[in-house]
């Protein structure tokens, strides 16, 4: 099964859910996207915290790359979980039938403990999705 994981930028939760998604299934099915256009001129690589917190679980990230959703990756992928905003997502991706919102606060800009906590959340509802 293809799995897509949106949140806003791409740098952080979604990356975070691929990340454990494809750990936990060994099946590399999973991508990540986020809805914002410019995250990918803005952010060279994911952030330093999300990479570090990732790596103290055991799982580097660090060469993963940032990307904003498309229609063809909405198409091509059978489930679609959106940690972020319904708010913040084109029409494109809200008209698909394959969407489920899982949100989960931004951990953006804020202390590297917050980000062990989101990293942890996330972990746990990737966890739980996989066990259903």
């Amino acid at each position: 099964m293809k799995v897509l994981f949106i949140c806003q930028g791409n740098v952080a939760r979604s990356q975070m859910a691929e990340a454990y998604y494809n750990h936990f299934t060994k099946a590399n099915d999973a991508k990540s996207a986020g809805v914002s256009e410019t995250s990918p001129k803005k952010y060279p690589k994911i952030i330093d915290e999300v990479i570090l917190v990732m790596k103290e679980d055991g799982i580097d990230i660090s060469d993963n790359k940032i990307k904003t959703v498309t229609k063809e990756m909405v198409v091509e992928s059978d489930k679609i979980f959106i940690l972020c905003e319904k708010e913040l997502c084109p029409a494109f991706l809200l008209n698909s039938n394959k969407t489920i919102f899982i949100p989960v606060d931004d951990p953006y800009q804020t202390s590297i403990d917050n980000f062990r906590g989101i990293r942890d959340i996330i972990k746990s509802k990737i966890y739980s999705l996989i066990k259903k």
